[in-house]
């Protein structure tokens, strides 16, 4: 009898360990999922306040630029073509860009040769960019709301329907039948409707446009050799940390006030470069010299 009672007690024991091992399985499998999300939600969590930080720094150094585009001193330091110029303050990198609106082509006052150029600098083909230019003038219509005006039939490279009035953003283009998967940064890297000029600055004219510039008729009076004074700059600042994926980054453009006022207003946003468009920057200075002791001061502190 005592080994049967031995028996039986062994065999609990063996069911009882058996149905705590299950009851341990089914809690782990109800508390992992949990708490890897939590983990994965706090680290989605940490990233965000993370970029959060690096935009707002991005936005802050931005209108330090703008501020001493607004005094005439940025274009001593900065190419303002859209060349990329970078610093360093310890294990941050700031890129920084500038870009003349004069060395851009303007959608609502350019003739369709510079309209044409503009459309291959985006790699279309002469056919395609004149065509694409000819859309481009009919989508605008005359500037004179009052002159008459027959409806112009749409083109296969075109936008839907013709506007008939002046581009009011270079988001616009994006309408047009071939352009809609084009980029806007690449669009804002060539067009502009803030320069309210029919000729393009080479000194300033952008990246995309120099390419393409280089084998166009220099001798057109819609290109001119000489720097114009400014209406409009794009600004564009890029803040990424050593071995983080994590980025801030805030493009728009600006406009100085008349010389009997200081200071600048922005006119509108504009979608900043991929980090891969600005991995070949072309200059390095340092923080102090880009953007001034005291910003230099900040990010020192702001790094360590």
């Amino acid at each position: 009898m005592s080994g049967d009672r031995f028996d039986d007690e062994s065999t609990s024991a063996g069911f009882s360990l058996v149905a705590l091992l299950v009851f341990m399985l089914i809690v782990s499998a109800i508390v992992v999922p949990f708490a890897v999300t939590a983990k994965t939600r706090l680290m989605i969590a940490n990233n965000e306040v993370e970029q959060e930080r690096l935009s707002l720094l991005a936005e802050g150094l931005a209108n330090v630029v703008s501020s001493e585009l607004a005094d005439g001193f940025a274009t001593e330091k900065l190419p303002p073509n859209s060349t990329p110029t970078a610093c360093r303050s310890g294990e941050f990198t700031f890129d920084v860009r500038i870009q003349d609106h004069s060395g851009l082509i303007d959608l609502n006052a350019a003739d369709a040769y510079l309209l044409s150029l503009g459309f291959a600098s985006l790699g279309f083909d002469r056919q395609t960019s004149e065509e694409l230019a000819e859309a481009a003038i009919q989508f605008r219509g005359s500037i004179n709301a009052f002159a008459a005006q027959a409806a112009e039939p749409t083109t296969s490279v075109g936008p839907a329907q013709n506007k008939q009035t002046p581009f009011e953003s270079v988001s616009e283009l994006q309408e047009f039948s071939a352009l809609a998967s084009t980029p806007l940064h690449d669009l804002h890297d060539v067009f502009t409707v803030f320069s309210k000029r029919g000729t393009l600055s080479l000194d300033r004219a952008s990246s995309r446009l120099r390419t393409v510039l280089a084998g166009a008729s220099a001798s057109s009076a819609s290109i001119t050799q000489g720097a114009t004074e400014a209406s409009a700059y794009s600004v564009e600042v890029i803040v990424r940390r050593d071995g983080s994926g994590i980025t801030g980054q805030v493009g728009f453009v600006v406009e100085k006030f008349p010389a009997s006022a200081a200071g600048f207003r922005r006119l509108s946003r504009t979608p900043a470069a991929e980090i891969t468009d600005l991995a070949a920057t072309t200059s390095s200075r340092d923080c102090d010299a880009l953007f001034g002791s005291a910003a230099a001061q900040i990010l020192r502190g702001w790094a360590s």
